[in-house]
């Protein structure tokens, strides 16, 4: 389940909850108090919240409070393998809400629907242009909906379709028709200059099975987690090298993150001032962010230094930026000692529990403070390695990692047997990357 700004308030009781949901609109005392009672149900399965988000879909209100919260309900019920909901998500397909359609297509597909007439209304949905056509597509593709695929391969060929649509289009005609000749198509998807489209376009990949493709998404200038994505849905054999590198490492190169091997899909005409470089690490495309990490770091350490310091307090609040800093810091040699400190603190903040566990700059912090403050990393690497309180498994990862470095500098020896031989993690990259480790450095 994806974070929420709800997780960082106070829960609610399932009655409480309930209660919510019984009122009408005009008595809420905030007009996302429905949207914020659904969320909280998904923590409560079971016959009463079952009905409460039954009554919810039924409601004929245009209001907008319960537009947003149907949207939600027809999540939660998928989320809550609801079979029961299928005939009630399946009459959101008839919504003027092109978002609760969209909604619903996603949840009847992780429900497994099989009702043919569902089927049918979700394909002719493909000829309203009002509708999410890509999210459509996707649903009958995961439905194993053969029938659409004429429909399907039409809308390739439609005139100015857009990249996203097109390659979901690829990706469901290779699943359902097993037209695979177009799949290498997707490969291009990955170098448009739209960050959205590039998403899209390993979405896609997954989609059609294209583990092929792999070693060019891994290239594609995107946030690290989606790349991840791709690993652990496209990797063949999770014991075996795949296209001449080992599985752990490709994750140690994906949370590395050097931009020197990435796609980089933009250029600057002029050579830009160390100030607009600084700045295009606020930017939300990564393909921007990632060049402007390459350049500064081959600009001059002390005029940067002074630029990215008057920054910190800005790049503190914003996610991105957070990240492109740590990476920064981590990929630079030479900082002075009033910086080191900075950095240093900079870091420590980036692990504060005020911050939720699977914040991406996590695993970025930890690897990075395994150069700047070993004893630290050290004496905190139980805590990271443990699932309960370091539950993202990135950053477990990460934690491996930055020990490894440790070790390799002939650093927390002493450690290792107390920390690897009878360590046990539920998650596959981090289990593997603990025995690639022992292998390297076998404890006495």
């Amino acid at each position: 389940m994806n974070i929420s700004p709800f997780d960082n308030l106070p829960s609610l009781s399932q009655m409480e909850a309930l209660d919510i949901l019984s009122r009408p609109v005009n008595e809420l005392d905030l007009s996302s108090d429905y949207y914020k009672a659904v969320f909280h149900l998904l923590k409560y399965p079971g016959l009463q919240t079952e009905q409460a988000l039954f009554r919810l879909i039924e409601s004929d209100s245009n209001e907008q409070a319960v537009l947003i919260a149907k949207r939600k309900a027809v999540e939660v019920l998928a989320r809550l393998n609801c079979i029961r909901a299928i005939p009630y998500i399946g009459h959101c397909l008839h919504s003027d809400d092109p978002y609760l359609v969209e909604n619903a297509a996603w949840a009847l597909n992780e429900l497994g629907c099989e009702d043919k007439n569902i089927h049918q209304l979700i394909g002719s949905l493909l000829d309203d242009s009002n509708q999410n056509r890509r999210a459509l597509i996707r649903a009958l593709s995961g439905l194993g909906v053969v029938s659409e695929v004429p429909k399907i391969l039409s809308i390739i060929n439609e005139p100015n379709v857009s990249p996203s649509l097109r390659g979901a289009c690829i990706a469901a005609v290779a699943v359902l028709g097993e037209k695979k000749d177009l799949i290498n198509q997707l490969e291009n998807h990955l170098l448009l200059s739209n960050q959205n489209d590039r998403h899209c376009a390993i979405q896609d990949i997954i989609d059609a099975g294209a583990n092929d493709l792999l070693p060019s998404v891994l290239k594609t200038p995107v946030a690290p987690y989606f790349r991840f994505k791709a690993v652990e849905a496209l990797w063949p054999n999770k014991d075996i090298t795949f296209k001449k590198s080992t599985l752990v490492e490709t994750v140690d190169s994906i949370l590395i993150d050097d931009p020197n091997k990435l796609t980089l899909l933009h250029r600057y005409e002029d050579m830009p001032s160390d100030e607009f470089l600084i700045e295009e690490l606020f930017g939300t495309d990564f393909s921007r962010c990632y060049l402007a990490l390459k350049t500064i770091r081959e600009r001059d350490l002390k005029a940067i230094q002074k630029i990215l310091l008057r920054n910190l307090n800005k790049a503190q609040k914003d996610y991105g930026a957070l990240y492109f800093f740590i990476n920064l810091f981590r990929f630079i040699p030479g900082w002075d000692d009033i910086a080191l400190k900075k950095i240093e603190d900079f870091l420590l903040s980036a692990l504060n529990d005020n911050w939720p566990q699977y914040m991406k700059f996590r695993p970025a912090a930890i690897i990075a403070l395994g150069k700047f403050n070993p004893d630290f990393c050290l004496e905190n690497m139980k805590n990271w390695l443990d699932e309960k309180s370091t539950p993202f498994w990135a950053s477990r990862y990460a934690a491996l990692m930055s020990f490894e470095s440790l070790l390799k500098e002939g650093i927390g020896e002493i450690y290792l047997e107390k920390l690897l031989p009878g360590y046990i993690d539920s998650n596959i990259f981090v289990s593997k990357k603990k025995n690639d480790i022992l292998s390297r450095f076998p404890s006495e």
